[in-house]
């Protein structure tokens, strides 16, 4: 049985729906019951599964659907102002980024970047009491923010979370090392997030690969013109650069 991935707003997690119809794609715009609510959402995903227990995917959403959730969200920045103030006055540590209310107009939904946990129980009952909605606040990261609102990144480009990147990859300094980059300093590879580039991922595997059977920066080895320490690596050309002991003079060592 196919299922359905679609997302409600780009920094919400992937919620997955069921159908008696199979005549949906990716990038389709979608009416479905979700959480006791119904709601627009965009196909992103679409899979082979036997599990069941799934909400109701209810139909394609037409136009005057997609009119009547812009309807319902034009008043966003207000609320969002307002709601930036009860946070505010309550002292809460937490930055509000987004809101999204369902297409019945029956639930609201704020995203919010925060170190740690936060206590916002009373903050939710204030919000309800004056909205009259169901309110639910969804914590997300910085790279989560930057994928929602978009920028221009160093390369002149907009961002590529923005741009086409469905899923953000786990990024850690050890690409930075494999890519021999990591002299350029964290200032220099990270993104406007604040958090390393997205981009180093891309060509990641191909240099595993590369670096496959060469050393380690700081390893011994021995060569014909005698002991030497690893200096640089250059998985590019499948070479490396030695120090010799005896002299300090630098040689290159090609794998190939």
């Amino acid at each position: 049985m196919k299922i359905f991935g679609a997302k409600f707003v780009s920094w919400d997690s992937t919620n997955y729906f069921s159908s008696k119809e199979e005549n949906f794609s990716i990038g389709d715009r979608i009416l479905v019951e979700h959480t006791e609510v119904n709601d627009i959402a965009e196909i992103v995903e679409i899979k082979e599964s036997n599990e069941t227990q799934l909400a109701e995917l209810i139909r394609h959403a037409n136009d005057k659907d997609i009119s009547q959730l812009k309807k319902n969200n034009i008043n966003n920045d207000k609320i969002l102002k307002d709601v930036k103030n009860l946070i505010k006055k309550q002292e809460l540590k937490m930055k509000l980024v987004d809101l999204h209310i369902s297409f019945d107009n029956s639930m609201m939904v704020f995203s919010f970047v925060a170190d740690g946990r936060v206590d916002f129980r009373e903050l939710v009952k204030n919000i309800s009491k004056k909205y009259k909605k169901k309110i639910r606040l969804y914590q997300i990261g910085v790279r989560d923010e930057a994928k929602s609102f978009g920028d221009i990144g160093e390369c002149g480009q907009v961002l590529c979370c923005k741009r086409f990147l469905k899923t953000l990859e786990s990024i850690n300094t050890s690409f930075a090392r494999d890519q021999q980059v990591a002299h350029r300093g964290l200032e220099k590879l990270s993104g406007m997030c604040g958090r390393l580039k997205c981009c180093l991922a891309y060509e990641e595997d191909a240099y595993q690969e590369l670096l496959t059977g060469m050393p380690e920066i700081g390893d011994r080895i021995k060569t014909k013109s005698g002991e030497a320490e690893v200096i640089e690596l250059m998985p590019l050309k499948r070479s490396y650069k030695v120090k010799l002991d005896k002299d300090q003079s630098i040689i290159i060592i090609n794998l190939e």
